[in-house]
């Protein structure tokens, strides 16, 4: 017979609770199994597949984009090739997201952007004390810093923003980020993340094929967040550039009804299990090549 221990894998073979562990594991052939798929094959989809099996469940993360406008053109953004119209988010809209995230009990995470740059949109600190006291939930939004004064950063903070995360888009830090950057104490660097984008250099999502990139990243599929476009849409994923699958409009649905939509539920299952049977899906994943540019 075949020694148990050898097979467990290293990791809980060293550590603090090692005797524990080792019992308990040799004791139960179902635990056993699970720690072996756990650190001997792939842990995310793993963990997917056998731990998020309740796809009904609410999302834990909601992406608002309350502004459909940017001030950029970079290559490796749709927007470089193709803008949407120029639209903010209604306040009618955003309040009645937020009253019925409230009434869900929702405390998962808020994400203010999308595809938009969310500091042109000056209700932003408005909104963020809006999350913060109605819901309570953490709140975030990613942004190219070049509106982003110490004035601004402040209002930010002291609206009860958590993080904000700034993407260098230059070979060298924007004039706007290196005076914020001068101007910020070590406490104020708890709510930002940096980080840099540098094309050629890194691999980058050509966002379901609209874009040209040279090494593809294809975008993590989370089937449980929900995104709501300025408009109100509320698209396939974060990378659903012209909504190409739209699942409903929350300017005449609830969310949770959306949410619930056979469809989108099947949708999420798939992406949970790692299938993908959408074309803009499979041009994501670089299984089908995008169409030729006339």
């Amino acid at each position: 017979m075949q020694n148990n221990q050898n097979i467990v894998p290293k990791e809980l073979r060293y550590g603090r609770k090692i005797g524990i562990i080792k019992r308990i594991v040799k004791r139960n052939k179902k635990l056993h199994r699970f720690f072996f798929k756990l650190f001997r094959c792939n842990r995310y989809v793993w963990i997917l597949q056998n731990f998020w099996k309740d796809t009904d469940k609410l999302f834990n993360c909601i992406s608002i984009e309350t502004c459909a406008i940017c001030n950029r053109r970079c290559s490796y953004c749709p927007i470089s090739k193709d803008s949407r119209p120029q639209a903010m988010m209604t306040d009618k809209l955003f309040d009645k997201i937020i009253k019925e995230l409230k009434e869900l009990n929702y405390k998962g995470d808020v994400i203010l952007s999308n595809f938009g740059e969310p500091l042109l949109d000056k209700r932003l600190a408005a909104f963020i004390r809006k999350i913060k006291g109605e819901l309570g939930s953490k709140s975030t939004f990613f942004t190219n810093g070049d509106f982003l004064t110490k004035e601004r950063f402040n209002e930010l903070i002291s609206a009860g923003v958590d993080n904000i995360e700034i993407s260098q888009h230059d070979p060298e830090p924007s004039d706007p980020i290196k005076n914020l950057f001068a101007q910020i104490s070590p406490e104020d660097w708890k709510h930002i993340s940096y980080k840099i984008v540098k094309e050629g250099t890194q691999t980058l999502t050509d966002y379901g094929g609209l874009v040209d990139v040279e090494t593809l990243r294809p975008f993590s599929c989370y089937p449980y967040r929900i995104i709501v476009r300025a408009d109100g849409s509320v698209p396939l994923c974060c990378g659903d550039y012209y909504n190409e699958v739209n699942f409903g409009n929350a300017n005449q649905r609830k969310l949770i009804d959306i949410w619930n939509n056979p469809f989108y539920r099947k949708i999420r299952n798939e992406l949970k299990r790692g299938i993908f049977n959408l074309e803009i899906c499979k041009r994501c994943r670089g299984i089908l090549l995008p169409p030729k540019k006339i």
